[in-house]
């Protein structure tokens, strides 16, 4: 597709989007552009944007640096959300960790809280710590003896690093893949008791190497985060390991000529609002 009919269609996509609907909860940091560097960092995270002259501009959470051990770090979004736990949510982002040698780990894990900041390093995976008034949805690449093998994907709650649920993927070194993103998919469908509890399924997905999901009963009841702000965002750990885990959004720079249409356009939406608002 031309790059000025796809920024087209995507200008028109972000403003249905961004209209209102009672239904809809979460966010999608999938679609659209995330600016990282906009959040809450934490431990050992940093945010970084780029554009490297390939028709894109990049945005990157950086939890932990990859070849360097011992790391713990966290990303919260700046702005904490009201969710109503009666009702079905969804978040879905993107994920990689670069390939690499030698002891794979720890992990990390997409988080709904009612406090932000980052918990234990190692097989913490940055969340073992934090409020006890939050959940995660886990991608753990280290195990020890007796622990479910790695990887796994992963429900954690209440600040713990013991899973309410565990899914073995199989994938072994597989799962360290800088060529093709992880596409990964948060979603809650309530009991319908009006209880504020329900199933919250992680799921993530690689063009080659299939789909894996992972499902756990949750209260947000008995979790306490009913009624509470609750902030969304990432934690990591790689504990002895080296291991780098990175969140990323990406957005199409516009060529000149698309600038010239989407500045028309704006340019017309304003004319029409103010013959709006005359009449």
């Amino acid at each position: 597709m031309h790059l000025t009919r796809f920024l087209s269609a995507l200008t028109l996509g972000a403003c249905v989007a961004a209209l209102p609907a009672a239904a809809d909860q979460g966010v999608s940091l999938a679609t659209g552009y995330t600016d990282f560097t906009t959040w809450s960092l934490f431990g050992s995270a940093t945010a970084q944007n780029a554009t490297p002259g390939n028709g894109f501009t990049y945005s990157n959470l950086i939890l932990t640096q990859a070849g360097t051990g011992g790391q713990g770090g966290a990303g919260f979004a700046p702005q904490a959300l009201s969710l109503d736990f009666n009702q079905a949510f969804s978040f879905d982002f993107h994920f990689f960790i670069p390939a690499s040698t030698g002891l794979r780990g720890d992990g990390l894990t997409f988080t709904l809280a009612s406090a932000t900041g980052v918990g234990n390093a190692g097989s913490g995976l940055g969340y073992e710590g934090l409020s006890p008034a939050s959940v995660a949805f886990a991608v753990d690449t280290f195990n020890f003896d007796g622990e479910p093998v790695s990887p796994s994907v992963q429900i954690l709650a209440a600040g713990s690093a013991t899973p309410l649920a565990v899914t073995l993927t199989g994938l072994g070194d597989a799962i360290r893949d800088p060529n093709y993103q992880w596409l990964a998919a948060v979603h809650y469908q309530p009991s319908g008791l009006g209880d504020n509890a329900g199933t919250l399924t992680g799921t993530i997905t690689h063009p080659d190497l299939g789909t894996f999901s992972v499902s756990a009963a949750v209260s947000f009841a008995d979790l306490g985060l009913v009624g509470t702000p609750v902030y969304y965002g990432f934690t990591a750990a790689n504990g002895a390991a080296t291991d780098g885990h990175f969140i990323t959004s990406a957005v199409a720079v516009p060529e000149p000529g698309a600038w010239a249409l989407i500045l028309a356009g704006l340019g017309c939406l304003a004319v029409l609002t103010r013959r709006r608002a005359r009449a």
